[in-house]
């Protein structure tokens, strides 16, 4: 090798001039690959600067051929890098598990946070998470918060949001982590998905607030959620946690005579504005009276039926129907408050993503808008083979479906569907890759 050449090829690189440097450091190699391993390894840097990553790759081969040459494990997790950037994320993972086996590389965090991206990338999830685990671990890691925040969009492709929580506050305690503003992003993310909805809401703002940080557009999507399940808070209706409210028509409500107003213990009013049931005062009551006061009405009821000589099976019937007609005016009202409607937001996406597997245009199952629109959001989702509803979070008016495809061909995948209210159904607006939901760590 050319001792001259190559230290000119070195000030070169020092200057950043990288294209001179390229040349130098080549020229420098003298015939044969032994003893030429450091100016084929520089010469690989220097066209990974100029992002020729083909070219790196060939010359860091060169370098890998120097028996004499002791930074392999160096000259390896380069080559990871550069086939990264080429995408080739098979190879670039077996470069990285060589650097990691070579004795003389030292920095193993670097190479276990590259092999864990490019298993991110292929689709390795649980052992992308091993790995990003193993270098926020590593003693040498100057900067273990990265490592924590893509452990924890580990956890997130997971399906296990509790564990990323804990992965992004762990990151959050390093005061040296540059990247707190996305951490807490992904944080409130984290908590949109658990349904902390208070928790979620405090973490975007300290992002935004506190460290000036842009929302990308998945993190928005969530903190409206959040924001929307916290103004629309009501008590948990019995045996309304899971399921899905069916299809109800339901005539004009009956109206009853005004009662002295008692403690509301739901909102009903409101619910019932919402979708014009017409007597609110009404529906309101009901739910505020007790059942001595019910019963109290019943038996004026059949009084007054009996002055009116109208026979007993007669008021008894009319009695049902206006207790009925209010039970579904105050069910149907607290449902919409609740998230629930007809169709509901599953299977509007149900609806949708059967007819896109089918090759069915899918336009009506989506808010307003342009063909176009809806085309290039479904363009996100690969041609499908089957699917899953993996799970829901109800608002009143967003509602968020999570759902696993299976692609003809490739790995499932996660998705996020958007929906918002129309009229006491619901349209889908917007979907996000589930598995970019949170933002990696820079």
């Amino acid at each position: 090798m050319d001792q001259t050449r190559f230290q000119e090829a070195q000030n070169s690189y020092n200057a950043g001039d990288y294209r001179a440097a390229a040349k130098l450091f080549l020229a420098s190699a003298g015939r044969g690959a032994e003893g030429n391993g450091a100016a084929y390894h520089m010469a690989g840097n220097a066209l990974c600067r100029l992002r020729r990553y083909q070219d790196s790759v060939t010359v860091y081969g060169h370098a890998l051929r120097d028996p004499l040459y002791e930074r392999r494990g160096a000259v390896q997790a380069n080559l990871g890098a550069a086939y990264v950037a080429l995408g080739e994320y098979a190879q670039a993972a077996n470069a990285y598990e060589s650097a990691l086996a070579e004795p003389d590389y030292t920095t193993h965090y670097k190479a276990l946070q590259g092999l864990a991206g490019a298993l991110l990338e292929r689709g390795k999830i649980e052992e992308a998470a091993v790995n990003y685990r193993k270098a926020a671990l590593d003693a040498t890691n100057p900067d273990p918060g990265r490592a924590l925040v893509n452990l924890g969009l580990c956890f997130m492709g997971l399906g296990r949001p509790a564990d990323a929580v804990e992965a992004y506050k762990a990151a959050l305690g390093f005061e040296e982590y540059k990247g707190r503003g996305k951490a807490l992003s992904n944080l409130g993310q984290a908590y949109t998905a658990l349904g902390e909805y208070s928790d979620a809401v405090k973490a975007f703002e300290k992002a935004t607030q506190l460290h000036g940080y842009k929302l990308s557009q998945a993190a928005v999507s969530a903190y409206e959620t959040a924001l929307a399940a916290l103004e629309n808070v009501h008590p948990t209706v019995e045996g309304w946690e899971t399921g899905e409210m069916v299809p109800i028509f339901v005539t004009e409500p009956v109206k009853e005579p005004e009662q002295p107003t008692q403690p509301e213990v739901f909102d009903a009013e409101k619910a019932a504005e919402s979708l014009g049931m017409g007597d609110d005062a009404a529906v309101t009551d009901f739910f505020s009276i007790t059942e001595d006061q019910m019963l109290a009405r019943d038996r004026e009821s059949r009084r007054a039926a009996r002055q009116e000589t109208r026979g007993p099976a007669t008021v008894r019937i009319l009695v049902i129907v206006a207790i009925v007609a209010l039970l579904v005016g105050g069910v149907l009202g607290g449902g919409y408050a609740l998230g629930f409607g007809w169709p509901t937001a599953r299977s509007t996406v149900g609806g949708m993503l059967t007819a896109y597997g089918s090759g069915v245009p899918v336009e009506k199952y989506w808010v307003a808008g342009s063909g176009q629109d809806v085309a290039t959001e479904m363009g996100m989702v690969p041609p499908l083979q089957s699917f899953t509803v993996d799970g829901l979070k109800r608002g009143s008016q967003v509602s968020i479906v999570s759902v696993t495809v299976t692609p003809k061909s490739g790995a499932p995948m996660k998705f996020r569907f958007t929906l918002a209210r129309e009229g006491v159904g619901w349209k889908v607006s917007g979907v996000a890759n589930d598995f970019g939901s949170t933002e990696a760590g820079q």
